[in-house]
Protein backbone atom coordinates (compact mmCIF):
# COMPACT_ATOMS: atom_id res chain seq x y z
CA UNK A 1 0.00 0.00 0.00
CA UNK A 2 3.16 2.84 0.42
CA UNK A 3 3.08 3.88 -3.00
CA UNK A 4 -0.68 4.53 -2.96
CA UNK A 5 -0.28 6.10 0.34
CA UNK A 6 2.47 8.09 -0.75
CA UNK A 7 0.93 9.13 -3.33
CA UNK A 8 -2.29 10.24 -1.65
CA UNK A 9 -0.15 11.89 1.20
CA UNK A 10 1.81 13.79 -1.46
CA UNK A 11 -1.02 15.19 -3.15
CA UNK A 12 -2.70 16.78 0.60
CA UNK A 13 0.32 18.47 1.31
CA UNK A 14 0.32 20.19 -2.10
CA UNK A 15 -3.54 21.39 -1.67
CA UNK A 16 -2.04 22.59 1.80
CA UNK A 17 0.35 24.54 0.50
CA UNK A 18 -1.77 25.90 -2.34
CA UNK A 19 -4.51 26.50 0.20
CA UNK A 20 -6.98 24.58 -1.72
CA UNK A 21 -7.35 21.71 0.99
CA UNK A 22 -10.69 21.02 2.51
CA UNK A 23 -9.69 17.99 4.77
CA UNK A 24 -11.20 19.60 7.91
CA UNK A 25 -14.87 19.54 6.71
CA UNK A 26 -14.66 15.50 5.84
CA UNK A 27 -13.48 15.05 9.46
CA UNK A 28 -15.57 14.82 12.35
CA UNK A 29 -15.30 16.79 15.39
CA UNK A 30 -12.71 14.89 17.22
CA UNK A 31 -10.51 14.23 14.13
CA UNK A 32 -11.09 18.13 13.93
CA UNK A 33 -9.72 18.91 17.22
CA UNK A 34 -6.73 16.29 17.00
CA UNK A 35 -5.58 18.33 14.09
CA UNK A 36 -5.72 21.68 15.72
CA UNK A 37 -3.60 20.54 18.75
CA UNK A 38 -1.01 19.15 16.47
CA UNK A 39 -1.00 22.78 14.29
CA UNK A 40 -1.14 24.70 18.23
CA UNK A 41 1.96 22.39 19.34
CA UNK A 42 3.78 23.19 16.07
CA UNK A 43 3.11 26.71 16.23
CA UNK A 44 4.52 26.99 19.74
CA UNK A 45 7.67 25.44 19.26
CA UNK A 46 8.06 27.62 16.05
CA UNK A 47 7.06 30.55 18.35
CA UNK A 48 10.44 33.16 18.77
CA UNK A 49 7.93 34.74 22.14
CA UNK A 50 7.82 38.15 20.99
CA UNK A 51 4.86 40.81 21.40
CA UNK A 52 3.89 40.81 17.63
CA UNK A 53 3.91 36.86 18.01
CA UNK A 54 1.73 36.62 20.76
CA UNK A 55 -0.29 38.48 19.85
CA UNK A 56 -0.79 38.11 15.98
CA UNK A 57 1.58 35.58 15.21
CA UNK A 58 1.00 31.49 14.15
CA UNK A 59 0.02 30.76 17.39
CA UNK A 60 -2.42 33.45 18.42
CA UNK A 61 -4.05 32.45 14.82
CA UNK A 62 -4.05 28.86 15.21
CA UNK A 63 -5.96 29.38 18.98
CA UNK A 64 -8.63 31.77 17.32
CA UNK A 65 -9.28 29.78 14.14
CA UNK A 66 -9.65 26.55 16.55
CA UNK A 67 -12.22 28.77 18.82
CA UNK A 68 -14.15 29.42 16.12
CA UNK A 69 -14.58 26.35 14.83
CA UNK A 70 -15.36 24.58 17.78
CA UNK A 71 -18.04 27.39 18.01
CA UNK A 72 -19.01 26.88 14.67
CA UNK A 73 -20.24 23.19 15.62
CA UNK A 74 -24.00 21.92 15.47
CA UNK A 75 -24.20 20.11 19.14
CA UNK A 76 -23.09 20.14 22.70
CA UNK A 77 -21.60 16.29 21.75
CA UNK A 78 -19.71 17.97 18.61
CA UNK A 79 -18.24 20.61 20.93
CA UNK A 80 -17.54 18.18 23.82
CA UNK A 81 -15.69 15.27 21.13
CA UNK A 82 -13.64 18.51 19.80
CA UNK A 83 -12.25 19.55 22.98
CA UNK A 84 -11.53 15.84 23.69
CA UNK A 85 -9.06 15.56 20.28
CA UNK A 86 -7.90 19.06 21.43
CA UNK A 87 -6.45 18.01 24.52
CA UNK A 88 -5.26 15.21 23.18
CA UNK A 89 -7.86 12.81 24.85
CA UNK A 90 -8.10 9.67 22.02
CA UNK A 91 -10.90 6.84 21.94
CA UNK A 92 -9.62 3.92 23.40
CA UNK A 93 -9.94 2.15 19.90
CA UNK A 94 -7.76 4.92 18.11
CA UNK A 95 -4.94 2.50 17.86
CA UNK A 96 -6.52 -1.04 17.65
CA UNK A 97 -6.17 -1.10 13.88
CA UNK A 98 -2.20 -0.17 14.27
CA UNK A 99 -1.86 -2.73 16.87
CA UNK A 100 -3.19 -5.94 14.84
CA UNK A 101 -1.56 -4.59 12.20
CA UNK A 102 1.54 -5.44 13.99
CA UNK A 103 0.89 -8.73 15.08
CA UNK A 104 0.99 -12.12 13.54
CA UNK A 105 -1.99 -13.55 14.82
CA UNK A 106 -3.79 -16.26 13.01
CA UNK A 107 -6.59 -14.55 11.24
CA UNK A 108 -9.23 -16.39 13.65
CA UNK A 109 -7.38 -15.21 16.54
CA UNK A 110 -7.14 -11.50 14.78
CA UNK A 111 -11.08 -11.28 14.49
CA UNK A 112 -11.27 -12.28 18.07
CA UNK A 113 -9.05 -9.55 19.51
CA UNK A 114 -10.57 -6.80 16.75
CA UNK A 115 -14.32 -8.07 18.62
CA UNK A 116 -13.23 -7.97 21.88
CA UNK A 117 -10.88 -5.05 22.08
CA UNK A 118 -13.56 -3.21 19.60
CA UNK A 119 -16.32 -4.26 22.55
CA UNK A 120 -14.41 -2.95 25.44
CA UNK A 121 -14.39 0.63 22.73
CA UNK A 122 -17.80 0.53 22.74
CA UNK A 123 -18.63 0.28 26.03
CA UNK A 124 -16.40 3.35 27.32
CA UNK A 125 -17.69 5.38 24.34
CA UNK A 126 -20.90 4.61 25.59
CA UNK A 127 -20.28 5.68 29.16
CA UNK A 128 -21.21 9.09 30.37
CA UNK A 129 -18.99 11.17 30.61
CA UNK A 130 -17.23 8.82 27.75
CA UNK A 131 -14.03 7.30 28.71
CA UNK A 132 -10.94 7.74 26.68
CA UNK A 133 -8.01 6.32 27.22
CA UNK A 134 -6.08 8.33 29.38
CA UNK A 135 -9.05 7.96 31.80
CA UNK A 136 -8.71 4.15 31.85
CA UNK A 137 -7.61 3.38 35.31
CA UNK A 138 -7.73 -0.04 37.34
CA UNK A 139 -11.00 0.67 38.65
CA UNK A 140 -12.70 1.41 35.09
CA UNK A 141 -11.46 -1.56 33.96
CA UNK A 142 -12.76 -3.50 36.96
CA UNK A 143 -16.39 -1.84 36.21
CA UNK A 144 -16.42 -3.36 32.68
CA UNK A 145 -14.74 -6.72 34.28
CA UNK A 146 -17.93 -6.81 36.39
CA UNK A 147 -20.57 -5.31 34.23
CA UNK A 148 -19.32 -7.31 30.71
CA UNK A 149 -16.53 -9.95 31.34
CA UNK A 150 -17.55 -11.72 34.79
CA UNK A 151 -21.05 -13.24 33.53
CA UNK A 152 -18.91 -14.83 30.47
CA UNK A 153 -17.52 -18.62 30.74
CA UNK A 154 -14.45 -18.42 32.02
CA UNK A 155 -12.86 -19.68 28.31
CA UNK A 156 -14.29 -16.55 27.00
CA UNK A 157 -12.71 -14.73 29.67
CA UNK A 158 -9.51 -15.65 29.12
CA UNK A 159 -10.29 -14.68 24.79
CA UNK A 160 -10.99 -11.00 26.41
CA UNK A 161 -8.16 -11.06 29.35
CA UNK A 162 -5.77 -11.89 26.80
CA UNK A 163 -6.86 -9.27 23.96
CA UNK A 164 -7.20 -6.32 26.53
CA UNK A 165 -3.62 -6.91 28.27
CA UNK A 166 -1.82 -7.61 24.90
CA UNK A 167 -3.38 -4.01 23.51
CA UNK A 168 -2.45 -2.08 26.46
CA UNK A 169 0.97 -3.75 26.69
CA UNK A 170 1.26 -2.53 23.22
CA UNK A 171 -0.09 0.79 23.75
CA UNK A 172 2.56 1.10 26.60
CA UNK A 173 5.56 0.37 24.69
CA UNK A 174 4.64 3.15 21.80
CA UNK A 175 3.75 6.10 24.18
CA UNK A 176 0.23 5.95 23.70
CA UNK A 177 -0.30 5.36 27.94
CA UNK A 178 1.55 6.47 30.92
CA UNK A 179 2.22 3.67 33.28
CA UNK A 180 1.95 3.99 36.86
CA UNK A 181 5.09 4.18 38.84
CA UNK A 182 5.06 0.66 40.07
CA UNK A 183 3.73 -0.54 37.35
CA UNK A 184 6.47 -2.72 34.75
CA UNK A 185 6.67 -2.15 31.05
CA UNK A 186 5.58 -5.24 29.45
CA UNK A 187 2.43 -5.47 31.99
CA UNK A 188 -1.20 -5.91 30.92
CA UNK A 189 -2.55 -3.22 33.37
CA UNK A 190 -5.12 -2.80 34.41
CA UNK A 191 -6.46 -5.99 33.20
CA UNK A 192 -3.69 -7.93 35.48
CA UNK A 193 -5.46 -10.31 38.09
CA UNK A 194 -8.61 -8.82 37.08
CA UNK A 195 -10.36 -12.48 36.43
CA UNK A 196 -12.05 -14.06 39.44
CA UNK A 197 -11.61 -17.29 39.80
CA UNK A 198 -14.32 -19.41 39.73
CA UNK A 199 -14.37 -21.34 43.55
CA UNK A 200 -17.54 -22.89 45.73
CA UNK A 201 -18.96 -24.53 43.04
CA UNK A 202 -19.53 -28.51 43.50
CA UNK A 203 -18.41 -30.16 39.99
CA UNK A 204 -21.24 -31.00 38.30
CA UNK A 205 -20.95 -34.31 35.72
CA UNK A 206 -21.34 -31.76 32.25
CA UNK A 207 -18.32 -30.01 33.93
CA UNK A 208 -16.28 -33.06 33.24
CA UNK A 209 -17.36 -33.34 29.59
CA UNK A 210 -14.52 -32.61 27.13
CA UNK A 211 -14.81 -31.98 23.48
CA UNK A 212 -14.17 -35.85 21.52
CA UNK A 213 -14.20 -37.14 18.31
CA UNK A 214 -16.84 -37.86 16.04
CA UNK A 215 -18.16 -41.49 16.28
CA UNK A 216 -18.37 -44.04 13.63
CA UNK A 217 -22.09 -43.84 12.56
CA UNK A 218 -21.75 -39.77 12.87
CA UNK A 219 -19.36 -40.13 10.33
CA UNK A 220 -21.29 -41.90 7.92
CA UNK A 221 -24.15 -39.47 8.66
CA UNK A 222 -21.79 -36.72 7.59
CA UNK A 223 -20.68 -37.94 5.05
CA UNK A 224 -23.51 -39.96 3.77
CA UNK A 225 -26.46 -37.66 4.37
CA UNK A 226 -30.14 -38.17 4.19
CA UNK A 227 -32.03 -35.48 2.21
CA UNK A 228 -31.66 -31.94 3.43
CA UNK A 229 -33.85 -29.88 0.76
CA UNK A 230 -33.35 -26.81 2.94
CA UNK A 231 -29.95 -27.01 2.68
CA UNK A 232 -27.60 -25.35 0.51
CA UNK A 233 -26.60 -28.21 -1.95
CA UNK A 234 -23.26 -26.65 -2.94
CA UNK A 235 -22.39 -25.86 0.31
CA UNK A 236 -23.91 -29.47 1.63
CA UNK A 237 -20.96 -31.08 -1.27
CA UNK A 238 -18.28 -29.18 -0.63
CA UNK A 239 -18.46 -29.51 3.21
CA UNK A 240 -18.60 -33.19 2.79
CA UNK A 241 -15.11 -32.47 0.36
CA UNK A 242 -13.42 -30.85 3.10
CA UNK A 243 -14.65 -33.27 6.24
CA UNK A 244 -13.19 -36.06 3.84
CA UNK A 245 -10.10 -34.30 3.72
CA UNK A 246 -9.23 -33.53 7.43
CA UNK A 247 -10.84 -37.08 8.56
CA UNK A 248 -8.28 -38.88 6.21
CA UNK A 249 -4.97 -36.01 6.80
CA UNK A 250 -5.85 -35.20 10.33
CA UNK A 251 -5.40 -31.43 8.88
CA UNK A 252 -7.24 -28.41 10.60
CA UNK A 253 -9.87 -26.93 9.17
CA UNK A 254 -7.98 -23.53 8.32
CA UNK A 255 -5.07 -25.87 6.50
CA UNK A 256 -7.83 -27.31 4.48
CA UNK A 257 -9.37 -24.98 3.02
CA UNK A 258 -6.44 -21.94 2.16
CA UNK A 259 -4.44 -24.92 1.07
CA UNK A 260 -2.72 -23.85 -2.02
CA UNK A 261 -2.38 -25.64 -5.57
CA UNK A 262 1.20 -25.39 -5.14
CA UNK A 263 1.49 -26.76 -1.93
CA UNK A 264 0.54 -30.31 -3.31
CA UNK A 265 3.82 -31.58 -4.34
CA UNK A 266 6.37 -34.93 -3.93
CA UNK A 267 8.11 -35.21 -1.05
CA UNK A 268 10.94 -36.65 0.21
CA UNK A 269 12.02 -39.94 2.39
CA UNK A 270 9.57 -42.16 1.25
CA UNK A 271 6.33 -39.84 1.87
CA UNK A 272 5.05 -40.24 -1.58
CA UNK A 273 2.87 -37.14 -2.65
CA UNK A 274 2.21 -34.64 0.08
CA UNK A 275 -0.04 -31.50 1.61
CA UNK A 276 3.53 -29.14 2.16
CA UNK A 277 1.77 -27.00 4.99
CA UNK A 278 4.07 -23.90 5.63
CA UNK A 279 2.51 -22.38 8.54
CA UNK A 280 0.06 -22.93 11.16
CA UNK A 281 -1.25 -22.56 14.62
CA UNK A 282 2.22 -24.00 16.48
CA UNK A 283 5.81 -24.03 15.47
CA UNK A 284 4.88 -28.25 14.51
CA UNK A 285 1.80 -27.23 12.57
CA UNK A 286 4.31 -26.08 9.02
CA UNK A 287 5.05 -29.89 7.89
CA UNK A 288 4.39 -32.17 4.94
CA UNK A 289 1.28 -34.78 5.18
CA UNK A 290 1.08 -37.11 2.62
CA UNK A 291 -1.81 -37.51 0.55
CA UNK A 292 -4.20 -40.73 2.04
CA UNK A 293 -5.22 -42.92 -1.30
CA UNK A 294 -8.69 -41.86 -0.55
CA UNK A 295 -8.01 -38.40 -1.46
CA UNK A 296 -6.20 -38.62 -5.16
CA UNK A 297 -9.08 -38.62 -7.22
CA UNK A 298 -10.13 -35.40 -5.59
CA UNK A 299 -6.48 -33.82 -5.19
CA UNK A 300 -6.59 -34.35 -8.95
CA UNK A 301 -10.03 -32.79 -9.46
CA UNK A 302 -8.81 -29.47 -7.18
CA UNK A 303 -5.84 -29.24 -8.98
CA UNK A 304 -7.20 -28.27 -12.00
CA UNK A 305 -9.29 -25.14 -13.02
CA UNK A 306 -12.78 -25.25 -14.26
CA UNK A 307 -11.46 -25.01 -18.08
CA UNK A 308 -9.42 -28.27 -17.50
CA UNK A 309 -5.83 -26.53 -16.81
CA UNK A 310 -3.92 -26.41 -13.75
CA UNK A 311 -4.29 -24.38 -11.39
CA UNK A 312 -1.52 -21.82 -10.31
CA UNK A 313 0.70 -22.07 -6.98
CA UNK A 314 -1.32 -19.97 -5.01
CA UNK A 315 -4.59 -20.34 -5.19
CA UNK A 316 -6.29 -22.24 -3.53
CA UNK A 317 -7.92 -26.27 -3.98
CA UNK A 318 -11.31 -24.98 -2.50
CA UNK A 319 -10.92 -21.91 -5.03
CA UNK A 320 -14.35 -21.12 -4.13
CA UNK A 321 -13.63 -19.87 -0.59
CA UNK A 322 -10.82 -18.01 -1.57
CA UNK A 323 -12.91 -14.56 -1.70
CA UNK A 324 -14.63 -14.95 1.37
CA UNK A 325 -13.57 -12.54 4.07
CA UNK A 326 -12.61 -15.35 6.71
CA UNK A 327 -13.19 -18.32 4.78
CA UNK A 328 -12.16 -20.13 7.60
CA UNK A 329 -15.12 -18.82 10.31
CA UNK A 330 -17.41 -18.72 7.40
CA UNK A 331 -17.07 -22.81 6.53
CA UNK A 332 -16.99 -22.90 10.21
CA UNK A 333 -20.55 -21.92 10.51
CA UNK A 334 -22.04 -23.48 7.55
CA UNK A 335 -20.68 -27.00 9.13
CA UNK A 336 -22.13 -26.42 12.20
CA UNK A 337 -25.29 -25.73 10.79
CA UNK A 338 -24.79 -28.97 8.57
CA UNK A 339 -24.20 -31.11 11.38
CA UNK A 340 -26.80 -30.13 13.58
CA UNK A 341 -29.12 -29.99 10.93
CA UNK A 342 -28.36 -34.29 10.20
CA UNK A 343 -29.04 -34.36 14.25
CA UNK A 344 -25.27 -34.80 15.11
CA UNK A 345 -24.47 -33.12 18.16
CA UNK A 346 -23.75 -33.59 21.20
CA UNK A 347 -24.82 -30.06 23.52
CA UNK A 348 -24.46 -30.68 27.20
CA UNK A 349 -26.04 -28.36 30.06
CA UNK A 350 -23.43 -25.90 31.34
CA UNK A 351 -21.32 -26.26 27.98
CA UNK A 352 -21.79 -23.17 25.99
CA UNK A 353 -20.17 -25.23 22.88
CA UNK A 354 -20.91 -28.80 21.31
CA UNK A 355 -18.72 -31.33 22.47
CA UNK A 356 -18.46 -32.05 18.19
CA UNK A 357 -17.28 -30.01 15.87
CA UNK A 358 -15.28 -29.69 12.69
CA UNK A 359 -11.94 -30.51 15.36
CA UNK A 360 -13.46 -33.60 16.37
CA UNK A 361 -12.95 -34.94 12.82
CA UNK A 362 -9.25 -34.29 13.14
CA UNK A 363 -9.33 -36.28 16.71
CA UNK A 364 -11.32 -39.14 14.81
CA UNK A 365 -8.22 -39.64 12.50
CA UNK A 366 -5.94 -39.73 15.78
CA UNK A 367 -7.76 -42.15 17.60
CA UNK A 368 -8.00 -43.88 13.80
CA UNK A 369 -4.58 -44.14 13.83
CA UNK A 370 -3.95 -44.90 17.68
CA UNK A 371 -6.79 -48.34 16.93
CA UNK A 372 -4.80 -49.25 13.78
CA UNK A 373 -1.49 -49.36 15.86
CA UNK A 374 0.56 -46.20 14.88
CA UNK A 375 3.39 -44.73 17.60
CA UNK A 376 2.18 -41.61 19.47
CA UNK A 377 5.15 -39.91 18.07
CA UNK A 378 3.99 -40.40 14.61
CA UNK A 379 0.25 -39.60 15.12
CA UNK A 380 1.80 -35.99 16.77
CA UNK A 381 4.19 -35.87 13.74
CA UNK A 382 1.41 -36.11 11.34
CA UNK A 383 -1.14 -33.99 12.52
CA UNK A 384 1.62 -30.84 13.85
CA UNK A 385 1.43 -31.32 17.59
CA UNK A 386 3.98 -30.47 19.82
CA UNK A 387 5.80 -33.16 21.89
CA UNK A 388 5.25 -33.16 25.38
CA UNK A 389 7.50 -31.44 27.48
CA UNK A 390 7.90 -34.44 29.39
CA UNK A 391 9.27 -36.40 27.03
CA UNK A 392 12.55 -34.71 26.59
CA UNK A 393 13.77 -37.61 24.13
CA UNK A 394 11.39 -37.17 21.57
CA UNK A 395 11.15 -33.00 21.95
CA UNK A 396 15.18 -31.93 22.05
CA UNK A 397 16.99 -35.08 20.39
CA UNK A 398 14.69 -37.25 17.86
CA UNK A 399 13.84 -35.40 14.74
CA UNK A 400 10.85 -35.54 13.07
CA UNK A 401 9.33 -38.96 11.95
CA UNK A 402 10.33 -40.13 8.25
CA UNK A 403 8.04 -39.71 5.31
CA UNK A 404 7.49 -42.96 5.04
CA UNK A 405 6.22 -42.92 8.66
CA UNK A 406 4.11 -40.77 8.26
CA UNK A 407 2.84 -42.39 5.23
CA UNK A 408 2.15 -45.48 6.71
CA UNK A 409 0.54 -43.62 9.43
CA UNK A 410 -1.96 -41.56 7.22
CA UNK A 411 -3.00 -45.14 5.42
CA UNK A 412 -3.36 -47.24 8.62
CA UNK A 413 -6.46 -44.95 8.79
CA UNK A 414 -9.92 -45.86 7.49
CA UNK A 415 -13.10 -44.73 6.85
CA UNK A 416 -16.04 -46.69 8.33
CA UNK A 417 -17.62 -49.01 5.69
CA UNK A 418 -19.89 -47.47 3.29
CA UNK A 419 -18.17 -43.83 3.29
Amino acid sequence: MRDALERETSATFEAIRAGTWAGPKTLDAREQGQLYRAAIIAAEENDVGDEWSADFGPLANTLWAAEATAEALQSDHEREAFAAGLQGKEPVGAHLEAYLRGSDYATKTLAERRGNIGRFAKWAAAQRPALTLDLIDRKKAGRYVSDVIDPMHPQTQKKHFAGLRGYWSWLASRGHITLPPAVLTGSGWPWDGQQAPKTGKRAERSDKEKERSFEDDEVKALLNPLALPEFNADHAAQIREVLRFSLLSGMRLGEVVKMWAGDVREGSEGAGLVFDIQEGKTDAAPRPVPVHPGLLEMVRKRLKDAKGKDKAGEVWLFHELQNLRDAGDTFGKRFNRYRKALGVDDKREGKRRSLVNFHSARRWFATAADRAGQSDGVIKDSIGHVPDKENVTRRSYIRRSSGAQMRACVEAVRLPKGC
